[in-house]
């Protein structure tokens, strides 16, 4: 026998999981088996790294339905969705929207029931969520007025005068029903969101310590300063400066970002009004010239300017289709309903034209309760899923470059 030592060869099983290859050629990735590996999706990618060289792997993980490999697989999470790679591949094979499809069937997959997941993102459940929302938020207003608890409130009398809408849906009711959605929200969330990290983090590569001189990306980070690092990308937006393709999606998203949480810190404000030390002699509704309701008017604008631009970014871009579209779609549509219903209740509860304000208000209460019952599910959950990764690259090296 030679001094040579022997190779070994390592023989693994996969097995494909169908499912995931089905929903993700269904969600848009529908010529994901056009992709031949040539790479041009890597060579033109502003985020990708010489290590991984997304989306090219991530293309080929989706054609073999590797669930385990995608859903712990940051990379997705790094993609923006520009659109170079969709517009440079030369088989039409669109690894762009692969990428957006794996970022929706991760939501899907980390979360809580997973079949109510799946099935919110589908087109056909919107008339359902829309009736289910209507139903359940009238039950509670019919239970809350039998109670007796509308009335106790509607009663109240003391330096602070506070006045519904509509007194069939007071605050404590529209509160109380609200916050147990919000609850229900971050229960779904944290739970999913442990998962994912714990996925992440088994699928990464060892990091290696960066070098003293190293920059942004050249190596391993502490919790704490990978956390600084993505929140500073996130709050700035600064990766949409990477991909020549997102300079214009950046202003837009920063005007939806900052409209929405300027819009729940305002409706925070108001729900509290009641007990605020800060409004001794509050009388709510509040006039159009009081500063908060100058934010609002503001943040709603800042909203709906900013879902307007995305829409016509969206129909500029190569079409999109299956449940990827719908996706982006939906979460816009609930956002332009919910400000622009807020803004004609306002207007005409001004005016008091009625029993219109109280159909238009009816509209914006069961969108908003619509909205918050499937958040967990829908596009708006990658912020917590993005952040994570975005955390967890700055850790392993894979930050900014």
């Amino acid at each position: 026998m030679s001094g040579e030592a022997a190779a070994t060869t390592t023989t693994q099983r996969l097995a494909p999981d169908r499912e995931l290859l089905a929903a993700v050629l269904a969600s848009g990735g529908e010529d994901l088996r056009k992709c031949m590996q040539c790479a041009t999706c890597s060579a033109v990618c502003e985020l990708t790294d010489a290590s991984n060289p997304g989306p090219r792997k991530e293309m080929l993980w989706a054609q073999w339905g590797l669930r385990d490999r995608l859903m712990g697989d940051v990379d997705p999470w790094l993609c923006h969705q520009c659109g170079d790679c969709t517009l440079r591949c030369p088989r039409g094979a669109r690894p762009g929207d692969v990428m957006a499809a794996l970022r929706r069937e991760c939501v899907i997959h980390y979360a809580t029931p997973r079949a109510f997941g799946r099935w919110v993102n589908q087109p056909r459940s919107l008339v359902w969520i829309a009736l289910g929302a209507a139903v359940m938020l009238a039950a509670a207003a019919v239970a809350w007025q039998a109670s007796g608890v509308a009335a106790v409130e509607l009663a109240m009398a003391g330096p602070r005068t506070v006045f519904p809408f509509w007194t069939w849906l007071p605050h404590w009711l529209l509160g109380t029903v609200f916050g147990l959605l919000l609850a229900f929200d971050v229960v779904v969330l944290v739970r999913g969101a442990r998962r994912f990290w714990r996925d992440l983090n088994a699928s990464a590569p060892s990091p290696q310590p960066s070098p003293p001189d190293a920059g942004r990306g050249g190596g391993v980070r502490g919790l704490g300063a990978s956390w600084r690092a993505a929140f500073r990308r996130i709050v700035w937006h600064e990766d949409f400066g990477l991909c020549a393709g997102s300079h214009a999606r950046r202003t837009s998203h920063l005007l939806v970002v900052y409209g929405m949480l300027a819009l729940w810190l305002t409706s925070l404000w108001v729900v509290t009004a009641r007990w605020n030390p800060l409004l001794e002699g509050l009388v709510y509704p509040l006039g159009l010239w009081n500063p908060w309701k100058l934010l609002a008017n503001l943040a709603g604008l800042s909203v709906v300017l900013g879902a307007t631009l995305m829409l016509v970014e969206r129909g500029e871009r190569p079409a999109t289709a299956g449940a990827t579209r719908y996706a982006d779609g939906a979460l816009l549509g609930f956002l332009l309903t919910i400000v622009l219903t807020g803004f004609a209740s306002e207007l005409l509860h001004f005016l008091r034209v009625e029993p219109l304000r109280y159909a238009v208000y009816a509209v914006h209460l069961v969108s908003v309760f619509a909205f918050l019952w499937v958040l967990p599910y829908s596009k708006l959950a990658h912020v917590v899923y993005r952040t994570l990764a975005l955390v967890h690259a700055e850790r392993i090296g894979r930050g900014q470059r």
